[in-house]
């Protein structure tokens, strides 16, 4: 009975000893993990200039580069947590600098036409113009050349835009026979943009209008073609039909006016 006692106390003085050890490992591994990241600190900061300029260097000279910097993560699975370990804070933040610096380099090596947004919606007017058979090209900027030559304005390059609220198309159908549209809804400085609602109003009075003067119904566009900027070939064959049904003696009338 008494060697096991004795055993037993043995055995709890052991455990005490084993938990003090380990304490104090522990205690030291977080002293030298301080002490490690505290001498690294400017060691890495130097690393991460140099490492950021060889980047800069080698994403210059070769065009693969950046696909290998924006594509490497960290490799493997997570590794066992370690009070020595080297911190990964910095390496993640060298990784994001390069990657966002390897993002700027692709922007600034874009064409000056993708860049610049001054000129976006005539780009895309003419991109959008680009696609369409030469047949209808050819139409549109007949169409074009109809309108301005009558009200003797200048329009956008981005025409199917410029005539979606209906403003153009109505002064057009007056053009041809004054008050054919006796209301329309224009903008103002303080709206200088129409409603949804005021715009179709005004395609339906232009495209009744193209009715009472004569247009025939097969040559009359949709509304849809004109508020979605979808039919501009149609709207050209509307107002190509609406000039050639104007009476000629209120042609000269306007004409001489």
């Amino acid at each position: 009975m008494e060697w096991t006692r004795r055993e037993g106390q043995l055995a709890a003085l052991h455990y005490e000893e084993e938990k003090r050890k380990t304490k104090q490992i522990q205690k030291e591994a977080v002293l030298d993990f301080v002490k490690l990241k505290a001498s690294q600190s400017p060691r890495k900061q130097n690393t991460l200039e140099n490492e950021s300029d060889d980047r800069s260097t080698i994403s210059s000279n070769s065009p693969t580069s950046q696909t290998v910097h924006l594509s490497a993560p960290y490799p493997g699975p997570a590794a066992t947590p370690s009070y020595r370990a080297t911190p990964q804070r910095p390496e993640s933040f060298l990784f994001r600098n390069s990657a966002r610096e390897d993002a700027n380099k692709a922007v600034t090596s874009l064409p000056a036409s993708s860049s610049a947004p001054v000129n976006c919606t005539d780009d895309l007017s003419d991109n959008h113009n680009s696609t369409l058979p030469e047949e209808d090209v050819l139409v549109i900027e007949q169409l074009r050349k109809n309108i301005e030559s009558r009200l003797k304005v200048s329009l956008p390059n981005d025409l199917s835009a410029a005539l979606t609220d209906g403003v153009v198309l109505c002064h057009l159908a007056n053009h041809v026979r004054p008050r054919s549209v006796p209301s329309i809804h224009v903008p103002s400085p303080a709206v200088p943009k129409l409603t949804i609602a005021k715009c179709r109003r005004n395609v339906e009075n232009f495209l009744e209008a193209c009715r009472k003067i004569g247009v025939p119904q097969e040559r009359l566009c949709l509304p849809l073609h004109i508020l979605e900027e979808k039919g501009l070939a149609q709207v050209a064959e509307t107002v190509q039909a609406l000039l050639e049904w104007a009476p000629p003696k209120q042609q000269h009338h306007l004409g001489a006016a």
